[in-house]
């Protein structure tokens, strides 16, 4: 996403080397495909990216471009007993994907061009946006070489890697929560609310991101700005609420609302509501310690991002402030949801707290780089004035 030459960022302040910005997000993204896709031919077999609720998605993809519907009963086999927990039982009885449908649209194209390992493709090409983003995210704050390493870090030092080889709604959402972040951190808040709208249309869990944005967005610029942001979501939260409306009868009943459960021999429905019931202290030392899928054992990188938040806050305390607090509210929030650690490797309901750290973990490797006399201590936009509050 090019940005031009002297724009202002919203914050009075220019952004330099705008151009050479593009140029360093395509050598990302194309750096991260080209790595993960050798990685990820190294370990191929056949649907083996398959992984977690990936077959879900794909069947929703295969049903959409195969059968021109949404109802999953020709794709799925062994009734309900098998599926039921997996699926949304619509008021007509069929059975709609449980999960949002935007990532298995979005695939269409893919299937289309290369079958079942177009999939594959996708998701590598969507880890490859998500890395430019998170330079270009980090690029706001930082110089251009202490970006481009905060975003390979955080790639290859955090569990996004074990993604590479999948089919990830979370990937896939994340691209939506960086860019989204990018806009409203650079004063473009309709553009800002779009896209976070459409994270929430990929992730419904995401719907709590809307009123820190929200809230960033009217103590930062005023309300007109968060009016802006705010029409900006409209388009998408509409969708999915006439898309409920649809299949389940109202808009304020979701996907997830209508799961199934087969109990002596009855079908019952059953919600993820009610999942959010787990201890919230053990589910913080789970989240944070967990070997398999807490934070210091697979992302440890993000330790980087401690003393990074320090210096952002002297610079943008406004924006250090909206980061902590998302990743606060991602990580408590998901403390309390019964299958937190449902995930293969790391916490992939936690991947918007890398995006949170991108602009700190720069910081910091600009500190690190300007104590060993390396490029990065070159000017970043946020060095050009003062803190603002």
């Amino acid at each position: 996403m090019p940005f031009r030459r002297d724009e202002d960022d919203g914050y009075g302040l220019q952004l330099p080397g705008a151009p050479r910005d593009s140029v360093v997000a395509w050598l990302i993204a194309v750096v991260v495909f080209l790595v993960s896709t050798i990685g990820s031919a190294i370990n191929y077999t056949p649907l083996g990216f398959l992984i977690g609720d990936g077959p879900y998605y794909a069947a929703t993809a295969v049903s959409i471009l195969n059968d021109g519907d949404l109802d999953l009963r020709n794709q799925l086999s062994g009734g309900l007993v098998v599926h039921g927990p997996q699926i949304a039982l619509g008021s007509d009885g069929a059975w709609y994907p449980k999960h949002p449908i935007l990532m298995p649209i979005a695939t269409l194209p893919f299937l289309a061009l290369f079958g079942m390992p177009g999939f594959l493709i996708f998701n590598l090409l969507v880890l490859g946006a998500v890395a430019a983003a998170l330079f270009l995210l980090a690029r706001l704050h930082a110089p251009p070489a202490a970006s481009a390493a905060a975003a390979l870090i955080l790639v290859f030092g955090t569990f996004l890697r074990a993604y590479a080889y999948n089919l990830s709604p979370d990937l896939f959402a994340l691209l939506f929560v960086t860019l989204g972040f990018l806009f409203l951190l650079r004063d473009a808040p309709g553009k800002a609310g779009c896209l976070l709208g459409a994270a929430v249309l990929a992730k419904i869990l995401l719907v709590v991101l809307l009123p820190a944005a929200f809230l960033h967005a009217a103590l930062r610029r005023g309300p007109r700005r968060a009016l802006r942001f705010a029409a900006g979501c409209a388009l998408p939260i509409a969708a999915l609420l006439l898309y409920d409306r649809a299949l389940f009868g109202s808009p304020w009943v979701t996907s997830y609302d209508r799961n199934v459960s087969v109990v002596d021999g009855q079908v019952v429905t059953t919600s993820h509501r009610g999942l959010f019931d787990n201890g919230i202290a053990r589910g913080l030392t789970g989240e944070i310690l967990d070997v398999r899928r807490g934070l210091l054992p697979t992302a440890p990188a993000l330790l980087l991002a401690v003393p990074g938040f320090v210096l952002l806050f002297r610079r943008r305390p406004a924006d250090a402030l909206f980061l902590l607090g998302v990743a606060e509210c991602l990580i408590l929030l998901l403390a309390t949801y019964r299958d937190w650690n449902q995930s293969h490797y790391g916490n992939r309901f936690l991947m918007p707290v890398i995006a949170c750290a991108a602009p700190a973990t720069a910081l910091a490797m600009e500190r690190l780089f300007t104590r060993l006399g390396a490029p990065g201590r070159s000017r970043s936009p946020g060095s050009a004035a003062e803190a603002v509050p």
